[in-house]
C-alpha cells in the first residue's frame, strides 16, 4: 500500500501543468453525478421523493424507537457491500478496474446529491443534518478505499504495460502485491462496517430527536 501511494504521489508530481487523467476523471465522475442527482430529484418532484430512504416518516418514526441489533446489521451489511468490492478488486488487474473504480464513487456522488436535495426539500436546513448524520462516520473510510482502490488498479495498469514493453517477468510480484493491498483496503471497509452497524445507528438517533 505504501509504494501505491508513493506512486500516486510522483505521478502528481510529474504533472505540473495538471493532475493525470483517471484523478481528473474520478473528481468530475464524482461531480457530474452529483449534480445529475441533485437535477434527478428536482425533476421527480417533492411527493414523489418524500418517501426516499430514511426521508420517509415511517421509517424515521420505526427507527427512533427500535433497538439496532448491531451484530445483524453488521452481517447484514457485509453482504450488501463487500461483494461489489471483492469484485472491484478481481477487476483490479484488468483493463476494466478503473473504469468500475470511477463508477462506484459516481454512484456515491449521485446518491449523496439525491439524498440532499430531497432532504432539503422535505425538511429544510436540516435535512442536510440528517444525510451527513446517514453517512457518518462510515463514509470516513468508505469513499478513502474506493480512491485507494482507483491509485491500486493505475499502479497495477502501469506496471503490466511496462512489464510487457520490456519483457520482464513481474507477474508474481504484481498479483502478490494486488492482493496484499486489495486485503488492506478490505479491511479499512469492513472497519468502516463496523462503525456503521454500531456507531451511525446512534448518532442517527440523536439527530432524528430533532425532527
Amino acid at each position: 500500500m505504501r509504494k501505491i501511494l508513493k506512486f500516486y504521489l510522483r505521478q502528481k508530481e510529474g504533472y505540473p501543468q495538471g493532475k493525470p487523467l483517471w484523478t481528473r476523471l474520478v473528481k468530475g465522475g464524482i461531480l457530474g453525478a452529483f449534480v445529475a442527482g441533485i437535477f434527478m430529484a428536482n425533476f421527480m418532484g417533492r411527493e414523489a421523493i418524500s418517501n426516499a430512504g430514511i426521508l420517509n416518516d415511517y421509517f424515521i418514526e420505526k427507527f427512533q424507537y427500535t433497538d439496532i441489533n448491531g451484530e445483524n446489521l453488521f452481517f447484514y451489511i457485509i453482504g450488501e457491500r463487500v461483494p461489489l468490492l471483492l469484485l472491484l478488486c478481481l477487476l483490479a488487474f484488468t483493463s476494466l478496474g478503473i473504469v468500475g473504480g470511477i463508477l462506484v464513487l459516481a454512484w456515491q456522488g449521485f446518491t449523496v446529491g439525491f439524498m440532499l436535495s430531497t432532504a432539503i426539500a422535505k425538511f429544510g436546513i436540516k435535512g442536510i443534518l440528517l444525510v451527513l448524520g446517514g453517512l457518518f462516520p462510515q463514509y470516513l473510510f468508505y469513499l478513502p478505499v474506493y480512491f485507494l482502490y482507483c491509485c491500486l488498479t493505475v499502479y497495477l495498469r502501469k506496471r503490466m504495460l511496462r512489464e510487457k514493453m520490456e519483457m520482464v517477468s513481474e507477474r508474481g510480484y504484481l498479483y502478490g502485491a494486488g492482493v496484499v493491498a486489495g486485503i488492506g483496503l478490505l479491511l479499512l471497509f469492513v472497519t468502516g462496517i463496523f462503525l456503521e452497524s454500531y456507531v451511525n445507528p446512534v448518532l442517527l438517533k440523536k439527530i432524528l430527536n430533532f425532527f
